[in-house]
């Protein structure tokens, strides 16, 4: 089941269970809200944020990130909001989104100035920005634009972020095998997320090398970046130790030793 389903399963066990004097209770603070009688608003909704109930922690939420009748806090706003968004309540999804925007905006124009006056780093964190809609809306082209600006600039994570782009085909038409130059380039930097992402490409069958089995090279990138704390990898590398056979798991370890003499041991 995906997130949109699982929160709306949520939501519609939260509705079932509303008792009426809990109804009562989160109408009376919005209403104290809206006349601006915020104290009024606060002692609605005392007894049912410490229940964890998700509609007050959302407008418990909004009080300190507004500084309604208490002190400013947008660290406490946003853990209020992430309990009730835990719980499957729209609402404080909603609060939680927009509160991160907000932050994403901040660091966008604290950005662009570096990143125009050549700041690999902070063109490389704009073109994140712009994929994926971190304070602006998501464009794909803008995203790849940055990424090969900070790459020219030796970006490590921008050689990952553009390997990323051609794999999935993000801005640009989908290539594995560029993918794979973009990844590699990162990854003899020591760089674990495209060690991983080299591994999927393998176990999928879309690496390039075709001198090597893929499981065998999967395998071998999987291990390095479990080996660097990626836990997922770390999953996937037991999985293809159960497919391989033994002479296969031989030459599988062989190769991530190979792997990480070159590309692990130098950056730790």
């Amino acid at each position: 089941m995906n997130k949109s389903a699982l929160f709306a399963a949520a939501g519609l066990l939260f509705t079932l269970h509303v008792t009426p004097a809990t109804a009562a209770g989160i109408d009376a603070a919005k209403r104290a809200l809206d006349a601006g009688d915020y104290g009024k608003a606060q002692s609605e909704l005392q007894a049912l944020v410490k229940a964890q109930d998700p509609a007050a922690l959302n407008l418990q939420g909004q009080m300190y990130e507004n500084g309604w009748g208490v002190e400013q806090d947008t660290d406490r706003a946003r853990r209020l909001y992430e309990q009730g968004a835990r719980q499957g309540h729209l609402e404080s999804v909603n609060s939680l989104r927009a509160l991160k925007n907000k932050a994403y905006k901040v660091e966008l124009e604290r950005l662009q100035p570096l990143a125009e006056q050549g700041d690999g780093e902070a063109q490389n964190r704009i073109g994140e920005m712009y994929e994926f809609g971190y304070g602006t809306p998501r464009d794909s082209d803008k995203a790849l634009e940055w990424y090969r600006k900070a790459a020219e600039q030796n970006v490590v994570a921008a050689w990952h972020n553009i390997g990323r782009s051609y794999n999935f085909g993000t801005g640009v038409t989908q290539d594995y095998a560029e993918a794979e130059q973009w990844y590699r380039k990162a990854a003899e930097q020591g760089y674990m997320e495209s060690m991983f992402f080299l591994g999927t490409l393998y176990s999928n069958a879309h690496g390039q090398d075709k001198t090597v089995n893929s499981d065998v090279a999967a395998y071998a990138w999987m291990h390095n970046a479990a080996t660097l704390g990626n836990s997922t990898a770390a999953t996937i590398e037991t999985r293809l130790q159960m497919k391989l056979d033994a002479a296969e798991l031989t030459a599988a370890k062989t190769l991530a030793e190979n792997y990480k003499a070159k590309y692990v041991t130098p950056f730790q």
